[in-house]
């Protein structure tokens, strides 16, 4: 239980990362499998761990962000509304 605990924990952060929905979820997709499958050392453990990643990091991206994305372009931080 505590491995899976800090997979998810990682997994949050991790998917924090990406602006849009859909990254999030691809994002906390992969980390979610990767995790998932070195934690329990099985196929299964991945593929759980992908789903739950998936989900994990599409709500929380949706959630942090309110659909607004922060980017650099030349050296400055601009944000502006996330684009489908």
């Amino acid at each position: 239980m505590k491995k899976i605990s800090i997979a998810l924990a990682a997994i949050s952060m991790l998917s924090l990362g990406a602006c849009t929905t859909q990254e999030g979820a691809v994002s906390g997709g992969v980390l979610g499998a990767a995790v998932g499958g070195v934690a329990t050392n099985s196929v299964l453990g991945a593929v759980v761990g992908a789903g739950v990643g998936a989900l994990a990091g599409a709500v929380l991206v949706d959630h942090a962000n309110n659909g607004w994305c922060t980017y650099r372009y030349h050296g400055r931080l601009y944000r502006d509304r996330c684009r489908a």
